[in-house]
């Protein structure tokens, strides 16, 4: 549901486009501040990438169509830049710990 539909929503039931745009920028920030606990979450169980590209796409949602400047527009950000980061960090340390981490692999299978 676009922004206009919910305008059109609020303005054919007898609302105030001021109640549609209040309605949309509290879902905006809802789905921000959701992101961005996401993205932080994401830090504390490791390989916990499905968490992050959650963050990501929350924060995208939030992102698109948030006034500039707007709290759930930084908060989106911070969640997209957080994901990021964890994706990033996941990947430098899969490629520097490589021959340990295919080790621990090994272990586990070997305990199955």
């Amino acid at each position: 549901m676009t922004d206009q539909d919910t305008l059109g929503k609020y303005e054919g039931a007898g609302k105030s486009a001021d109640a549609a745009k209040v309605f949309a920028d509290g879902r905006r920030s809802g789905l921000a501040t959701a992101a961005l606990a996401v993205g932080v979450v994401s830090f504390l169980s490791m390989l916990g990438v499905e968490k992050a590209a959650l963050a990501v796409v929350l924060g995208v949602l939030a992102i698109r169509g948030a006034a500039p400047g707007s709290s759930a527009r930084r908060l989106g950000m911070v969640a997209v830049l957080l994901g990021g980061l964890f994706v990033v960090t996941l990947i430098v340390l899969l490629a520097v710990f490589r021959n340990e981490f295919a080790e621990l692999l090994r272990s586990l299978h070997r305990l199955s």
